[in-house]
């Protein structure tokens, strides 16, 4: 399934690895994209969560806030595991201090 705002960002279910494709641009007129797939692959497994960033081009404090709160919300022995991932959401995740929060994973 995907979800797409104005051709801005493509947000795609992944049956396996479980998880998502995220390509485009995340910003205050796509979080709810972005929300709404990661809500989807919450309920729609038992394992953990994928989240390819590679294709991702830009995203605000917003949207990756929304990622990292949303590996907080996932049940014990879950994870959200950021992988790949762009060097731009590397470089945020270390300025903000998130890349060791709750229920996230960076290999």
């Amino acid at each position: 399934m995907i979800f797409e705002t104005d051709g801005q960002v493509n947000v795609t279910l992944v049956p396996h690895p479980h998880g998502l494709h995220i390509a485009g641009e995340i910003d205050y007129g796509s979080h709810h994209l972005l929300a709404g797939g990661l809500d989807g692959a919450i309920l729609d497994g038992r394992s953990d969560i994928r989240l390819d960033l590679s294709g991702l081009t830009f995203i605000d404090v917003a949207g990756l806030r929304l990622i990292v709160t949303t590996a907080a919300r996932l049940s014990p022995g879950r994870r959200l595991v950021l992988a790949p991932l762009s060097p731009m959401v590397r470089r945020l995740l270390a300025l903000t201090g998130w890349q060791h929060a709750p229920g996230l994973h960076i290999p």
